[in-house]
C-alpha cells in the first residue's frame, strides 16, 4: 500500500493519480493493476430535484386558507357580520391564484408571475373600491398605473432575458422605470381632480432616480470607471 508524495492520501493498488490531488503515482516497484478495485466511490451525476407540485400548492392553500377562516371567524365574533375580513380573505385568495398558476406553468414563468400579479392585483384594488365606497378611483388611476408598470416592467425582463441588458443597465432601467411610473401616478391622480399638467411630488422621486439611472450608464459604458467599480464591489 502506498501514499501520496503530495497530500498523503492512501492510495489504491493500480491508481495512476492520487484520487485528492490528482497528482500522478510514479511507483516503479508496484505493477499496474487497472482492474483492481479502487478505494473509494466513484462520482455519480448530481441528480435533478424535482418539486412535487401537487405538495407545494396543498401546503400553500392550507397556510393561506388558515389566516383567512381566523379572519372571517373573528370578524363575525366581533361585528356579527363580514366587514373588514372581506378585505383580508380577498388578499388571501388573490395571493394562493398568483402563487399556483406561475408554478404550473411549464414555460415562460416570469411572464406568467407578471400577468398573474398584475391580474391579482388589479382584481383586489378593484374589490376595494367596489367595497369601500370611497369614489371611483380604479379605472381612472389603479389600473392604468398599474398597466403602464407591467409594461415596463415585461419589456425589461425581455430585454434581460435576450441579453441586451446587463446587470448595471438592468439597475439603470429600473430606476427609470420607478421615475417613469411616479410621474404617471400623478398626472393621473391630478387630471381625475381636474388640474392636469400640476406635479407637485413626483419630480422629487423622477430627479434622483434619473441621476442614479444616467450614472450607471455611465459607469457601464466607461470601462475603467466600470472595471474600478467591479474591482471595489464585485458586481
Amino acid at each position: 500500500m502506498s501514499y501520496c508524495v503530495h497530500c498523503g492520501v492512501k492510495l489504491g493498488d493500480g491508481e495512476k493519480r492520487c484520487p485528492l490531488c490528482f497528482t500522478p503515482v510514479i511507483d516503479p516497484s508496484e505493477p499496474e493493476r487497472p482492474s483492481a478495485p479502487r478505494s473509494y466511490p466513484v462520482r455519480t451525476p448530481e441528480q435533478e430535484l424535482k418539486r412535487n407540485k401537487q405538495f407545494l400548492l396543498v401546503l400553500a392553500a392550507t397556510m393561506l386558507a388558515a389566516p383567512a377562516a381566523l379572519c372571517l371567524l373573528i370578524d363575525l365574533l366581533i361585528t356579527g357580520g363580514v366587514t373588514w375580513s372581506g378585505y383580508a380573505s380577498s388578499a388571501l385568495i388573490l395571493l394562493f391564484a398568483a402563487v399556483s398558476v406561475p408554478l404550473l406553468a411549464e414555460k415562460h414563468q416570469v411572464y406568467v408571475v407578471v400577468g398573474m400579479t398584475f391580474l391579482c392585483l388589479n382584481s383586489y384594488l378593484f374589490l376595494v373600491e367596489r367595497l369601500s365606497n370611497s369614489g371611483r378611483w380604479f379605472f381612472p388611476i389603479a389600473l392604468p398605473a398599474i398597466s403602464l408598470f407591467a409594461v415596463l416592467l415585461t419589456g425589461i425582463i425581455l430585454l434581460y432575458r435576450t441579453e441586451r441588458l446587463n446587470r448595471l443597465t438592468l439597475l439603470a432601467a429600473l430606476f427609470a422605470a420607478v421615475a417613469i411610473e411616479c410621474v404617471a401616478i400623478e398626472w393621473l391622480i391630478a387630471r381625475m381632480n381636474g388640474r392636469a399638467g400640476t406635479f407637485l411630488w413626483s419630480p422629487f422621486v423622477l430627479a434622483p432616480c434619473m441621476v442614479i439611472s444616467l450614472a450607471l450608464i455611465f459607469i457601464n459604458y466607461n470601462r475603467a470607471v466600470r472595471e474600478e467599480v467591479r474591482r471595489r464591489t464585485h458586481f
